[in-house]
């Protein structure tokens, strides 16, 4: 395991449990007693925990996290979709992300990413980046890290997908600047990606917007598919990560309707 991985684990366990003990790192994680506590003095200077007497214990107000999505679909495709998506980010970008379970695998990429990018020698937590959601659950993913500055914008709750949307989500939006932006959907057919919900494709429509770089990120069983309501075509947004597994026909398809199509592989 990583460093990175294993610090990102860490901080997954202090959140979710409220604390964790040398001991207990020694057990989960397999190592030392010497690098547990290393590890943990390194995340209580990012500031994304607190040392205590032989362990460590979460520097957030905890609460009852909103129900996840059921997401185990193509697990390793979002996986790989989401460290694709990487090649993308830069320190101090500001990162639009709609909600949905690629989107989510995204959030959690980004959370190692930004561990490995912190600098323990900086003082304070100066946000590496700035992600922009309309998702609670995915900008909870992220509370434990306070070089991440979340901007959840307001609206209407779906209580299916987790998203916030309607006029308030909107004017929000609007008002804001992005880099980049990814934009999960439900399905994606000869009218361009879309959703089930007019609300959010309407949400996701001006969140693609307001980016540099708007991006469809979606794995290959989404192709095909018709949604209820459409978030563009390829005027809105033209670039989409998906993974490999992806038909060949529906990919050069794609390409003659003007889409830069970016495939990723699921690592062994």
């Amino acid at each position: 395991m990583l460093r990175s991985q294993r610090l990102t684990k860490i901080v997954d366990l202090v959140t979710a449990q409220g604390t964790v003990s040398v001991d207990e790192l020694i057990d989960t994680l397999g190592i030392s007693p010497a690098t547990a506590r290393r590890d943990l003095d390194a995340l209580a200077e990012r500031g994304m925990l607190r040392r205590t007497r032989g362990g460590a214990s979460s520097n957030i107000v905890t609460f009852d996290p909103p129900m996840r999505q059921k997401s185990n679909q193509n697990p390793s495709a979002k996986s790989a979709i989401a460290h694709r998506c990487l090649d993308f980010i830069q320190p101090g970008a500001v990162i639009g992300m709609s909600g949905g379970s690629t989107c989510g695998a995204i959030a959690h990429a980004l959370v190692e990413w930004v561990t490995e990018h912190t600098n323990p020698q900086l003082v304070g937590n100066q946000p590496i980046l700035t992600v922009v959601t309309n998702a609670i659950d995915i900008a909870f993913s992220m509370i434990s890290r306070p070089n991440i500055k979340i901007v959840l914008v307001g609206g209407v709750l779906n209580n299916n997908s987790l998203e916030l949307t309607g006029p308030f989500a909107g004017e929000i939006l609007e008002r804001l600047c992005l880099d980049v932006a990814f934009i999960g959907v439900n399905g994606f057919d000869e009218n361009g990606p879309g959703t089930i919900d007019e609300y959010e494709a309407d949400t996701n429509r001006t969140m693609a917007s307001r980016a540099t770089r708007p991006i469809v990120v979606a794995d290959s069983t989404k192709f095909g598919r018709r949604s209820f309501s459409s978030v563009g075509s390829v005027d809105v947004i033209d670039t989409i990560v998906t993974d490999s597994g992806i038909d060949p026909d529906v990919f050069e398809s794609l390409k003659q309707r003007g889409y830069n199509v970016i495939t990723a592989s699921a690592t062994v």
